[in-house]
């Protein structure tokens, strides 16, 4: 896995451990090339955060700051080692806990972009984004970005968000989605 765009265009990551789904170049530039120039200066929350290369890729494509979660010790020291491979010196911030603890607690006035890359068996899908749906910094312009195994069935997305597009890559879709009937500050 690589960088793909932008300051730290290039740079190899660490190699993933075993049992960690990491979201792979290909899927990852889909994903920026669809959201593109909405990443300049945003603010990004990924509730899970594994390797971080979602994030590490917001922040060399001119994200202004990342907002990392995993409950996991060993991805968060990965995170941190693919941090240090790119050399990023500010932009973010660490947490680890569950990740519906984590949204629960988080207090960010604005949230341009939230990336969900929970495991394919995950199963709480629904609560999961009703917990994303209660986020204090969440407008209507905000991309909330689901990742998920490609037999997923969409059933479980609420009337308060709106899917503006799905994307298959290899063995996932990336499901887009946005906030309806939410007032921006």
């Amino acid at each position: 896995m690589r960088i793909i765009a932008g300051q730290y265009r290039g740079r190899r990551l660490a190699t993933i451990p075993e049992g960690l789904r990491p979201s792979g170049d290909r899927l990852r530039e889909s994903l920026f090339s669809i959201v593109s120039d909405a990443v300049r200066d945003s603010v990004w929350v990924e509730p899970f955060a594994g390797s971080g290369a979602v994030g590490i890729e917001a922040l060399s494509r001119g994200a202004r700051r990342i907002i990392i979660n995993d409950r996991g010790s060993e991805s968060l020291r990965l995170v941190r080692k693919n941090l240090q491979i790119c050399q990023v010196q500010r932009g973010y911030t660490i947490h680890q806990m569950d990740a519906f603890v984590f949204m629960r607690k988080l207090d960010e006035p604005e949230i341009d972009f939230v990336f969900l890359d929970p495991p394919y068996r995950f199963g709480r899908h629904e609560k999961l984004l009703r917990t994303v749906e209660k986020l204090a910094g969440l407008k209507t312009s905000t991309w909330i970005i689901l990742e998920t195994d490609k037999n997923l069935k969409l059933d479980f997305v609420s009337e308060n968000l709106s899917v503006i597009r799905t994307l298959r890559v290899g063995n996932s879709h990336l499901v887009i989605l946005r906030p309806v009937g939410r007032e921006d500050a």
